[in-house]
């Protein structure tokens, strides 16, 4: 398990650590307004969900409308009172069902971008995919490739007892191994990232605190999953943060596009010792 960590100050940094290509698309996030239910007869728990580059602040809108509630039988429930206003959409959902939910809010039209390089040789980028994109390329363009970016966001809610939280299997997906209900301060804790339930190696998994706009720099800790997908960390204090990773590869036959990034968000709660 990799226990290596690097605490960077900014954006820029992670810019230049390969998150170039993602700096136009925002990243989205998800936020409970609980983590955990302890009364048998359930409650409701409220949601946000927005695009914003700083952890928790809300920015630009994002659609909520694909959300789903995928309940500790298995089951699916989409939520209520989906609501979307200019810079953030809102949800509820009634939790009742013993055990942990994973709630999730993924896009199901990629935003596609297409990058290329003018006739004096600067790179350039256009939203465009490969059907549209010669419509919309400078003149003289070369070298045009596109990218579809795919947005998916999580968190977690336990009612009463944790239950256990399986891979799909389907995709880029974190499983947690220390489960999202047992996550505290001073604690090292384990998540695992899967490329169709196979461990993949070497995926940067960036943690932030909320609350990076009063202070002087992100504070963010990053870390690289080792050869079993796994990655660990360990953080000072309790509250609310964002895991944050990406995973790039080719795309063979692919209409659309000839490359895709999944950006995975996932929001979690690190309680006091």
């Amino acid at each position: 398990m990799t226990t290596k960590m690097t605490k960077i100050k900014g954006l820029a940094l992670a810019v230049g650590l390969g998150f170039s290509a993602l700096a136009t698309a925002h990243p989205t996030w998800l936020l409970p307004s609980h983590f955990s239910v302890s009364k048998a007869e359930g409650s409701w728990i409220t949601f946000d969900y927005t695009a914003s580059h700083t952890v928790f602040s809300v920015d630009k809108p994002a659609s909520a409308h694909d959300a789903k509630i995928i309940m500790p039988s298995g089951a699916t429930e989409r939520p209520d009172f989906v609501l979307k206003g200019q810079r953030r959409s809102v949800f509820d959902f009634f939790f009742i069902e013993e055990g942990t939910h994973k709630v999730v809010v993924a896009n199901q039209d990629p935003l596609y971008l297409t990058f290329y390089t003018d006739r004096r040789g600067d790179k350039g980028k256009i939203q465009a995919n490969k059907i549209t994109r010669e419509d919309k390329l400078p003149r003289g363009a070369t070298d045009a490739k596109t990218m579809a970016i795919i947005k998916h966001t999580e968190s977690y809610v336990t009612v009463m007892a944790p239950t256990e939280i399986k891979a799909t299997n389907k995709g880029f997906e974190m499983v947690p191994v220390t489960h999202p209900a047992d996550l505290i301060e001073n604690e090292a804790f384990t998540f695992s990232y899967l490329v169709n339930g196979k461990p993949v190696e070497g995926v940067e998994v960036t943690l932030t605190q909320e609350g990076a706009q009063y202070r002087d720099a992100q504070d963010a800790l990053i870390a690289k999953t080792d050869t079993n997908g796994e990655v660990e960390f360990t953080v000072a204090s309790a509250g609310r943060y964002l895991l944050a990773a990406n995973q790039r590869y080719k795309l063979k036959g692919d209409s659309m596009a000839d490359m895709a990034t999944t950006m995975l968000h996932t929001t979690i709660e690190v309680q006091l010792d």
